[in-house]
């Protein structure tokens, strides 16, 4: 037999398992990656679940996770009037609290406020939450020094509740 032929067995063998090795690896990972993301999964269904059923929310168009204090998961959608609201219910006691989106400033304009408090180099979340009983949104963001800022916006006014610099 050709000692060239078997040498190209061998490699074609190789070649095979690292093919096999480097799918499983990869099917891990994906594995890995629904798994890690499977807490927040659950807690979207289960708040969407929640806001459908006591406040009357028809569909689900964004969902939002705050955690300043408290953990809160926040449903924006429309109700059965239509009317676009955010459900934010509170992870540990699942209170609820509802905001019409029309009644206060929205996410974008809570995040040039946060901008005028000290510049956005890279946005981490926006989220509406409760802060001192009181409807706001949490923008945490890093700086141009890479510092990690917070900073509670009043969701009705648009003024700096709380600011958190370098923490």
């Amino acid at each position: 037999m050709n000692v060239s032929f078997l040498k190209k067995i061998n490699y074609f063998r190789i070649f095979k398992w690292l093919i096999g090795i480097i799918i499983v690896l990869i099917l891990i990972i994906m594995g890995l990656f629904l798994w890690a993301r499977q807490p927040l999964s659950s807690a979207k269904h289960q708040a969407t679940t929640l806001a459908e059923k006591k406040v009357g929310i028809k569909s689900v168009d964004h969902f939002y996770m705050s955690d300043l204090n408290r953990t809160y998961y926040t449903i924006e959608g429309p109700n059965k009037d239509n009317q676009k609201q955010y459900v934010i219910i509170e992870k540990k006691t699942g209170s609820i609290n509802v905001a019409n989106v029309k009644d206060g400033i929205s996410a974008n304009e809570a995040k040039n406020v946060a901008n005028q408090k000290q510049k956005i180099a890279k946005l981490i979340s926006v989220a509406p939450t409760i802060f001192n009983e009181k409807t706001a949104w949490a923008v945490s963001y890093f700086n141009s020094k890479n510092e990690l800022n917070y900073a509670v916006i009043d969701f009705k006014s648009g003024k700096v509740l709380r600011f958190i610099a370098n923490v």
